[in-house]
């Protein structure tokens, strides 16, 4: 604990410490007195006999830094678990045993979150409650136990495994209380920092602290105040950002600056006193990052290679999924990892969570010389002319393109060799081999030229890709395959939540409920899965089918089940973002798509324990050839696939045995840190 001028609160906070159940193997209080003017030293005197306390001062230095001088004194001890608190934070009696017993029952993660309730000073004002955002104001948590995004964790209440820090991590002595005002975050910005290095952040709803409001923290001024330095953090904490700055700071947010205060002149017209409140807030903290922007201490710049990952994306899929992964492991690792592609379906979506994380993410969208025949001449003309420099802009050391079919991707590979900078290569679906035309060969052998290297999500994947392309490839390109990953600890099998799952879809506790998630495209096929049910329902009038995604075929396969009578027995889910929510109401998951190069969702539902049944193609081949946990049905053979699948849906024995050797084998071969490795290792060598 850092504490600095703390005799208000210190008391009632001490107090509550001499009330602490101690865990079995003991505990100690380390408390930083930070230059303080006031009675602290005296009062923190007056505990030494009550509590395993040891109190150190120190000239001022801010919050952050004494949080690393203390830090530095509990490495000396043999302790694994660091928990940080504030000096008005005061915890329920069985705190630390919640946060032991939860880091001993949770042994792969490293960072524990606990939740912060108000004490408020003063019962606050009704408008107070109704339009302050209580989170990043307060440091109100409202989270369900399980593993959490790790700017969830907040300072007031959260443990960290001593391996954290012997790694070097510590808090940025840049943000957080100091001399006058100051940026907030520092533990926000540690804890992304710490999960983008590959640890997991779980959070313990049941390890309790009350955070002190003092009653002047309730007026309009203090809040606002709040959101300003709520803005100079988010400025620090900024990861790279190639959109366009004037000044130092993205011409949207100036712009958007000055929308809020138009909203404001426009607000105090109405005589809305919401929205003045509302659009005051805003503005402040836009304000506090242009302040940060032009007059904070500059960001250190970024460790290790700049890598910009691009490629010709349609929608948002698994392909851009593991796009965006990577670029985290990369960020993780100590690079500057940024997305660069065409505006896609789910674009927006997917570049907003990495911009969260600090990780770039923009649009990239060269003409596609390769990817149409129409103009290719003119459009090459036109990249070379305005892509190229855009590209230049990025200052890459490295780019990675994503290949998802033949050619898909080709254009940003001939603009980075045209740019002089090296390539890595990503294939993400079994391709059929194809003849190019002269012209289009003639650049392909120009451009493989600067390829280092090449992977895979699959080995179907990679034979197909060098059936094409292999002849361009150097002798010395690297190649591999890395498989796709599934969050083991987000995916797993819960009867708690095959039953709540159940409960959403409105589906009966022991009906049949075969499923999918994919989108509803031609390359998934899930008219084959209607067919299929119409053809089983006879023998299982209990039989369910659950479409979880959203695509062009939507529609028309509304109308398939409404021609077929079977609008009782297909539930369309549309778009599913926690599809671990879904999965474990399925008994048997379908893939019965016409080609994959992986097939993400075939994982996801088996390590939620779902046995699975996909069609024997390139990439689902690839997971389930040797599986104990799935089994492969002849493209196009209906009546096989649906023997295949009544006999799954008649021996639940066997479904259980193969959900079972399902879990396992993605635990084995499948996790996040087996993929973080594999591609760290693909790369090793490769960067500048």
């Amino acid at each position: 604990m850092a504490t600095c001028n703390g005799a208000a609160t210190l008391p009632k906070v001490l107090a509550a410490y001499c009330a602490l159940h101690p865990p079995g193997d003991g505990w100690s209080l380390i408390v930083v007195d930070d230059g303080g003017a006031d009675v602290t030293a005296e009062l923190l005197a007056s505990f030494a006999s009550r509590l395993p306390l040891r109190c150190v001062r120190r000239a001022r230095g801010g919050k952050s830094a004494a949080l690393n001088e203390a830090i530095a004194l509990a490495l000396e001890g043999g302790a694994d678990l660091f928990v940080f608190t504030d000096d008005d934070a005061s915890p329920e009696p069985d705190w630390l045993l919640r946060l032991d017993a939860c880091a001993r029952a949770h042994p792969d993660y490293a960072v524990f979150g606990g939740a912060i309730v108000a004490d408020w000073g003063r019962a606050p004002p009704e408008w107070v409650l109704r339009l302050v955002p209580l989170g990043v104001t307060f440091a109100i948590t409202d989270v369900a136990e399980g593993p959490v995004f790790p700017g969830l964790v907040w300072g007031a209440n959260m443990a960290v495994r001593r391996a954290v820090f012997e790694a070097g991590h510590r808090f940025d002595e840049r943000l957080g209380p100091g001399a006058g005002a100051y940026a907030m975050g520092c533990e926000t910005e540690f804890n992304r920092r710490v999960a983008a290095a590959g640890h997991r952040a779980w959070f313990c709803a049941g390890a309790k602290v009350a955070h002190f409001i003092r009653p002047h923290q309730l007026a309009a001024d203090s809040i606002l105040r709040r959101a300003f330095r709520h803005g100079r953090g988010a400025r620090v904490q900024e990861g790279a950002d190639p959109s366009p700055r004037l000044f130092g700071v993205p011409r949207w947010m100036l712009a958007k600056a000055a929308r809020e205060l138009l909203g404001v002149a426009r607000a105090l017209a109405a005589r809305d006193a919401d929205a003045v409140f509302l659009r005051r807030w805003e503005w402040h903290y836009l304000r506090g990052f242009i302040f940060q922007a032009w007059f904070g201490r500059p960001a250190p710049p970024p460790r290790g290679a700049r890598v910009l990952i691009t490629s010709c994306s349609g929608e948002l899929g698994g392909m851009e999924l593991r796009m965006a992964q990577e670029a985290r492991l990369l960020a993780g690792a100590g690079h500057a990892s940024m997305l660069a592609t065409p505006r896609f379906a789910g674009f927006n979506q997917l570049a907003a969570g990495l911009r969260a994380d600090g990780i770039a993410a923009t649009v990239f969208d060269p003409p596609q010389f390769f990817e149409r025949w129409r103009w290719r001449r003119t459009n090459k003309l036109r990249a070379e002319l305005f892509s190229a420099p855009q590209l230049r802009r990025f200052r890459a050391d490295l780019v990675h393109v994503a290949f998802c079919w033949t050619s898909y991707g080709a254009s940003a590979l001939w603009l980075a060799h045209h740019c002089k900078l090296p390539l890595v290569l990503s294939v993400h679906n079994a391709f059929p081999p194809a003849e190019f035309h002269p012209w289009h060969a003639a650049l392909y052998r120009e451009a493989f030229g600067s390829v280092r290297g090449v992977y895979a999500v699959s080995v179907s994947a990679l034979e197909h890709f060098m059936a094409s392309f292999g002849p361009y490839l150097a002798p010395a390109t690297r190649l591999c395959v890395i498989p796709n990953s599934v969050d083991t600890a987000r995916f797993y099998p819960s009867p708690a939540r095959r039953l709540a799952a159940r409960g959403r879809l409105g589906l009966a506790p022991d009906a049949l409920v075969i499923g999918a998630v994919g989108r509803l495209s031609p390359q998934k096929r899930p008219e084959a899965l209607i067919a299929l049910v119409a053809a089983l329902r006879g023998r299982f009038p209990a039989l369910r089918l659950v479409l979880a995604g959203t695509g062009p075929l939507e529609a028309q396969l509304k109308r398939q089940v409404a021609l077929k009578g079977l609008s009782g027995h297909v539930i369309f889910t549309g778009f599913v973002g926690a599809v671990e929510e879904i999965l474990p109401a399925f008994d048997l998951h379908l893939l019965l798509s016409r080609n994959e190069g992986f097939g993400i969702a075939t994982i996801e539902a088996m390590a939620c324990g779902v046995p699975v049944v996909g069609t024997d193609v390139p990439g689902t081949a690839d997971i389930l050839r040797l599986s104990m946990g799935g089994l492969l049905v002849p493209l196009g053979d209906a009546d096989a696939t649906a023997a295949a699948v009544a006999s799954l849906l008649a021996d639940p024995a066997r479904r259980a045995l193969m959900g079972q050797h399902a879990r396992a084998e993605m635990e084995n071969g499948y996790t996040p840190a087996i993929l973080r490795a594999r591609v760290l290792d693909f790369y090793a060598g490769l960067l500048p």
